[in-house]
């Protein structure tokens, strides 16, 4: 080998070398804040972002309205005060019914105005049934509901770029895009990006590597998050209530589920994905004394050399 061979692969080393692993986030979900009704006992803002800071992690989502303060100053200045950045929030608004669309659309207007005081880059949309906060049996659009959906999806594409921010819309167990019948119509009759949410595509019986496949570059965000199945089972076929579901440790730390984390990964690897991989096990607490940290601890430990 020549020395202008020798240092051209020298050089490509180096840059391969510089190249940083994709980012981690972590979720409040994982210490059981939710928004969902009678999900129960909520952590102040103070105690999760001291935990998640403690972890070295340098991202953490915005969690559910009310868990950061609502005027942006004070949510940014306690975000800062735990040298954390806030890098996506989620959104839920009920975007099948034309007789609302105006008020939600000024919703999500709102939201988008607050993520992007924050410096946030992502905005997670949920398409939901409605704003009672109760997980509902499934529901099928119609036609026309469909076409309300998607047209909505196009305005809500058309505030995040006011707001300097991508959209991306999560299929979700419990919103109505969840099976994959949902998920092809999604991604045929728009061009929005796509949040792929491991555990929920699971729940909802749909498997995040065929997501990923249709999807073909439209991943704009991951929440990574592993699942009993055949909990997940029960919960699809109404044989098991979600929330009890979860008490009984439906959603799991990275690598001790049947989510195949490991193969998700490195499907997403290769097709290209760079985003951000937000660790998401959601959970509920019955007291002060439970330490979810420690399952974040154990997803991140399992995550980092994956990604590596």
């Amino acid at each position: 080998m020549s020395f202008a061979q020798r240092a051209s692969a020298l050089g490509r080393l180096r840059s391969r070398s510089k190249v940083a692993p994709p980012p981690i986030a972590l979720s409040p979900a994982s210490w059981g804040v939710s928004d969902l009704a009678n999900w129960g006992l909520q952590l102040e803002a103070e105690r999760v972002l001291s935990e998640a800071a403690a972890l070295r992690v340098p991202a953490i989502e915005a969690g559910p309205s009310g868990f950061l303060p609502d005027r942006s100053e004070e949510a940014r200045a306690l975000v800062r005060r735990h040298r954390l950045r806030i890098v996506a929030g989620s959104v839920d608004a009920v975007l099948h019914h034309h007789d609302i669309r105006g008020p939600e659309l000024f919703y999500i207007d709102g939201h988008a105005s607050w993520l992007a005081a924050l410096g946030a880059e992502m905005l997670v949309l949920t398409a939901i049934p409605s704003r009672d906060g109760e997980l509902p049996e499934r529901m099928e659009l119609t036609s026309t509901g469909w076409a309300h959906v998607l047209h909505s999806i196009g305005s809500v594409e058309h505030v995040c770029a006011r707001h300097r921010l991508r959209l991306a819309v999560q299929p979700r167990f419990g919103s109505v895009i969840q099976r994959p019948a949902d998920i092809e119509r999604l991604l045929v009759g728009c061009e929005a990006g796509v949040c792929l949410d491991v555990a929920h595509l699971l729940l909802a019986g749909a498997d995040p590597i065929d997501v990923l496949e249709l999807a073909a570059g439209r991943i704009q965000h991951v929440h990574i998050s592993d699942i009993d199945q055949d909990l997940a089972r029960d919960v699809r076929e109404r044989n098991l209530d979600y929330v009890a579901a979860v008490n009984n440790s439906l959603f799991k730390p990275l690598g001790t589920g049947d989510a195949d984390i490991e193969r998700v990964v490195e499907a997403l690897r290769r097709s290209g994905y760079r985003g951000w991989y937000t660790i998401e096990t959601e959970r509920r607490l019955a007291s002060l004394d439970d330490r979810p940290l420690g399952g974040v601890s154990r997803s991140l430990e399992y995550l980092r050399p994956l990604l590596a």
